[in-house]
């Protein structure tokens, strides 16, 4: 059933300005405070700028299969730390998250042409409050490891492809559960595989484009890695991740829509 966009509820979060849109109370697992030091520990220390290289240049090359005039979708955007990167780099993309604190970050961030030309919208990952293909293209990155359950991140999958029309992209990126575990994660996180989220993906009447990875040599490897060695261990984990995507620790799983038949 298609959704249609919903009035203002009684109590929904209501502290963003401007075009970002309240639409719901929504539980998060982030404070003001939480977001006010989000990017600080993502992208200042040498290491997180290095993961975070990674990511920009996966998202590039994600976005790089629509046109800068297309209209884009991020689910899960927080404070806009890769948002703003495909804004930089010349995409229209909206942004939706379940923390208004985290936008109003991100709204901080905008110069006064972006905040026009982009839609900020506080809602659950499953159910975004827009019609069915909105978009030319949308994408998910360090979302889905937050979800409450493998199966509550199969829904949002479905969410992505909803929002998305016949003929465009949709990026899905998780913890890969199909990598061996080398010990026990020091806190619970949601994991798909690639298989997994390649079939929720087709059974929404998607085709797989390509399949990506990120840190074969997983992230704690570049926290621990000596600084003057991090070029050197960048280098090396992106031409490993590229030869075996599926091994790597993120998966990263591209879809193309089919287009409406004649």
């Amino acid at each position: 059933m298609a959704k249609t966009e919903p009035s203002n509820l009684k109590g929904a979060i209501d502290a963003l300005e401007g075009n970002v849109e309240s639409v719901r109370a929504a539980d998060t697992a982030y404070t003001v405070d939480n977001a006010a030091d989000y990017d600080e520990k993502r992208i200042v220390a040498p290491c997180d700028k290095k993961i975070h290289a990674s990511e920009r240049r996966i998202l590039l090359w994600a976005l790089g299969h629509t046109t800068k005039d297309a209209k884009i979708m991020e689910v899960g955007c927080g404070t806009g730390r890769l948002l703003t990167e495909g804004l930089d780099a010349g995409y229209l993309i909206d942004g939706v998250d379940g923390s208004g604190a985290m936008l109003e970050h991100l709204k901080a961030k905008l110069t006064d042409q972006q905040s026009q030309q982009l839609e900020l919208i506080v809602a659950q990952a499953a159910d975004i409050p827009r019609p069915d293909q909105s978009y030319d293209m949308a994408y998910s990155i360090r979302l889905l490891n937050q979800t409450e359950s493998p199966e509550y991140a199969l829904t949002v999958i479905d969410e992505i492809a909803r929002l998305v029309k016949p003929g465009g992209f949709f990026l899905i990126e998780c913890v890969n559960a199909a990598r061996p575990q080398l010990g026990k994660s020091r806190r619970s996180t949601t994991r798909l595989s690639p298989a997994q989220i390649a079939e929720r993906g087709k059974a929404a009447g998607a085709a797989v484009v390509a399949y990506r990875g990120a840190y074969l040599l997983s992230m704690q490897a570049y926290k621990k890695c000596p600084e003057p060695l991090l070029g050197v261990l960048a280098t090396l984990d992106s031409a490993l991740s590229n030869c075996l995507p599926r091994l790597c620790s993120r998966a990263y799983v591209m879809f193309r829509k089919a287009e409406v038949s004649v």
